[in-house]
């Protein structure tokens, strides 16, 4: 493979910049802000945020703080020439529209990356399920293949902290992040392409199309792409220059395994459970071959990949019992992806959280085949699904929860020696938790708690 040159070109906008302001100050506008400072010393920053900052933090900086209404305001006033914007404030919000009118240029601390490195090979992974396990399984094969190629984004990451790697960078990318991407990567792999984070993207037409920019920015993107996901194929069925996995041919997940066409590939070191997992695996090999790397379409070599947290994440108990912390679950294609991973076995399902309008019915039709004994429904969406599964008329015992604590005390009642305990919710944790590793961890400790572990 050949090794790309860098180049450090000063951004463009922020070379003629006088006044930039940073919309959000977690670890992504501390990146900005730290950037801005090395780089452009003579802008003058200022630090905006929907909610107050700790004054710690706020008598840290040097910078101009703005919070609440005021930093309305300053945005819709037009007060800066450029904005850049973390990825966890929505794109489609009044206040950008309104400053977008004034002139004001808005950006990302991914894109100001991509300017500084244009010359860096770029492989964007994303997808509604399974990006963070192909992107750091793809960063790790690459390693361990002696290529050199960083890792960041999504991964917890900012990509403004890191230079890339003499060979490449593996960026996880996710909607909110691709959403006002303005540079086309090299390689995009999609993993599926499911309904997920409408709100924040005004609908799930928007997030479809902001999730496949990577793809839709430039032909010459190598598109590697998931020919099982159906709403992903029917939409780029024709585009160009694009190679698929779990198709006919190539890489594939089948009968357990990783085939390449109808020859199995052998695996070292791969830890993983489930079929979702082996196509994910299936995207990460159809990289590596298109790449160049030696004899992936006969081994393939992952020693020392760990299973990521939060993601079938399992947790013995006594009994034989097993607690499965898969809380990394919040639509409900991935809860049947983990019940199909552990088939035969005697399980408790915790199911249910924020509601965004998610669709349970195919979730259902699995469950009635299932050996799922018992759900226990979680708030907010656990009583519509609770009235979706009694009009299916679901054999199942279901017991309605007020939180996790009560959920996991319930399932602890409920689970049969040698069964299993799975939180894979279909939901989001948004509400009774900041986040899905927050839902996690207290699952965990919930089980071992009640356990006596």
């Amino acid at each position: 493979m050949t090794t790309l040159q860098r180049a450090d070109p000063p951004e463009a906008g922020l070379a003629q910049a006088k006044q930039v302001a940073i919309w959000g100050f977690g670890r992504e506008g501390r990146a900005a802000f730290d950037h801005l400072r090395k780089t452009h010393p003579h802008i003058a920053v200022t630090i905006l945020n929907d909610s107050p900052l700790g004054e710690a933090v706020a008598t840290s900086i040097d910078a101009t703080v703005l919070t609440g209404p005021d930093a309305a305001r300053a945005l819709t006033g037009g007060d800066f020439d450029v904005v850049i914007k973390s990825p966890g404030i929505s794109l489609y919000r009044p206040e950008i529209a309104a400053a977008k009118q004034r002139g004001v240029r808005f950006t990302s601390t991914t894109n100001l990356w991509f300017e500084r490195y244009p010359d860096a090979f770029k492989i964007a992974v994303t997808g509604t399920k399974g990006k963070s396990t192909t992107t750091r399984m793809l960063h790790h094969l690459l390693r361990q293949s002696g290529l050199d190629f960083g890792l960041a984004g999504n991964v917890g990451i900012p990509v403004l902290e890191l230079e890339p790697g003499k060979d490449g960078m593996v960026l996880e990318l996710s909607s909110y992040q691709l959403a006002d991407l303005e540079f086309a990567p090299q390689m995009a792999v999609v993993t599926n392409l499911y309904p997920e984070h409408g709100p924040w993207h005004g609908g799930i037409e928007p997030y479809y199309r902001d999730k496949l920019r990577a793809l839709t920015l430039s032909p010459d993107t190598v598109g590697v792409c998931n020919f099982a996901s159906d709403e992903l194929k029917s939409r780029i069925a024709d585009r160009p220059n694009t190679h698929w996995f779990n198709g006919l041919g190539g890489f594939r997940a089948g009968h357990g395994e990783l085939l390449y066409g109808e020859t199995p590939v052998a695996c070292t070191g791969y830890p993983l459970k489930g079929d979702h997992n082996l196509a994910n695996l299936a995207a990460v090999a159809t990289v590596a071959d298109l790449l160049g790397l030696h004899g992936v379409r006969r081994h393939i070599d992952l020693g020392g990949f760990a299973q990521l947290p939060h993601r079938l994440e399992e947790l013995p108990l006594p009994s034989g019992i097993l607690a499965i912390n898969d809380s990394i679950s919040t639509v409900p294609e991935a809860t049947i992806a983990a019940l199909n991973a552990y088939p035969g076995r005697d399980v408790v399902l915790l199911l249910g959280g924020d509601d965004r309008g998610q669709a349970y019915d195919q979730l259902i039709e699995v469950l009635r085949s299932s050996s799922v004994h018992s759900i226990i429904l979680l708030p907010k969406n656990g009583a519509r699904i609770l009235a979706e599964i009694t009009a299916a008329k679901l054999p199942i015992n279901t017991i309605m929860v007020a939180n996790l604590t009560q959920g996991v005390g319930e399932a602890l009642r409920a689970v049969r020696p040698n069964g299993a305990i799975l939180l894979s919710p279909a939901a989001p944790s948004f509400g009774e938790f900041a986040n899905f590793e927050e839902r996690g961890n207290l699952f965990k400790t919930l089980c071992k708690q009640g356990s006596g572990l």
